[in-house]
């Protein structure tokens, strides 16, 4: 039977006991399979239509019409670039990323590479012609420690990174995927409470991975405010009796209590923080959070990082520290399978 629109229909397989941790995602291959279970619309933020359309573009198994003869795998392609949000939040901030990426030293391009070597690698692994195994995305975290350690600097607020064209795309997609399939568990999970308002878990693009930016932007100010004043007594001709005695512990004592607030301070060019009053400096610490997390691909990295801890770990230790998810006896999956409209597909952008 033809459609007009496209079809998706998979299966997310969830590990027991009481934890929110899926195991795998299997993509419906056979026919049978939709006619046990009516095509609904898109949920309404497209969680399941994007988790599935972010599946397509990851496994190159899935482009096979031995594996999916019912997908039209183009209009699947296209259907991901119209409705997934993040990439437009990513291009919309690539003006201010580079603007101070011209400012300050950027990691070895030739690590970068080698990284993504790696990262690929390891992926791999994690492709199966019915989908993905979620587990063995979990190795990739030793990749991101690795990379660390070589370019001698955190993820976190940094904007000295770059990757190839094609790399970035598939950082985008397995973002969009594993960003779309939390928002799944997180759909389920508020579809059996009797009160969401104190049950219920949600999902945000920005506090789940920056969840205090407005107290980072207070000590970052204080921060700042302690290198200028501390700047006379710091340094070759500074008296080192006070550089060691104050200057040095304050320094340490602002790292290890406000460390994220040093490393937003430290990872920015000093003409562009200089520049600014007090009441500008203030909405640019805040901006340039954004920006990063929004529109750098340290800060794309930075944001699938979490969600593979949150993988290994279970979404609760991660994202939902506040409420209990319940106990399963076994592995349970969850069902979805949506078809989305061919207009939607070519010009209507999620949300």
């Amino acid at each position: 039977m033809k459609h007009k629109g496209l079809r998706l229909g998979f299966d997310v397989t969830m590990e027991k006991g009481s934890t929110w941790k899926p195991l795998k995602i299997q993509f419906w291959s056979q026919e049978e399979k939709y006619a046990n279970f009516k095509a609904t619309p898109p949920f309404k933020y497209m969680s399941d239509a994007l988790t599935a359309l972010s599946l397509v573009k990851l496994n190159h198994f899935i482009k096979s019409p031995m594996v999916t003869p019912h997908l039209n795998y183009n209009m699947a392609v296209e259907a991901w670039k119209n409705l997934d949000p993040h990439v437009e939040l990513f291009e919309r901030s690539q003006p201010r990323v580079r603007a101070l990426q011209s400012h300050i030293a950027m990691v070895d391009p030739a690590i970068c590479a080698e990284f993504e070597n790696h990262f690929n690698e390891h992926f791999e692994m994690a492709l199966k012609p019915w989908g993905v195994d979620m587990s063995a995305l979990c190795p990739l975290l030793d990749t991101f420690s690795w990379f660390e350690n070589k370019a001698d600097s955190p993820l976190l607020y940094n904007f000295g990174l770059n990757f190839s064209k094609p790399f970035m795309e598939k950082l985008h997609i397995l973002y969009s995927f594993l960003y779309h399939l939390r928002s799944l568990v997180a759909v389920d999970h508020n579809a059996h409470i009797e009160d969401p308002s104190h049950e219920g878990v949600k999902v945000d693009a920005i506090t789940d991975y920056l969840p205090r930016a407005e107290y980072v932007v207070n000590d970052a100010l204080l921060y700042w405010n302690f290198k200028k004043l501390s700047l006379p007594f710091a340094g070759p001709k500074a008296d080192a009796k006070v550089e060691k005695l104050m200057v040095n512990p304050m320094e340490k004592a602002f790292k290890k209590y406000s460390h994220n607030a040093c490393q937003l301070v430290d990872n920015l060019p000093k003409n562009f923080i200089s520049s600014l009053n007090q009441v500008e400096l203030e909405e640019a610490f805040y901006l340039v959070q954004m920006d990063w997390l929004l529109g750098s691909p340290a800060g794309l990295l930075f944001k699938i990082r979490e969600e593979i801890f949150a993988l290994q770990s279970g979404y609760e230790k991660i994202f939902w520290k506040d409420v209990e998810p319940k106990f399963h006896s076994k592995p349970f999956a969850l069902h979805l399978c949506c078809e989305i409209p061919e207009e939607h597909i070519y010009g209507k952008k999620a949300g």
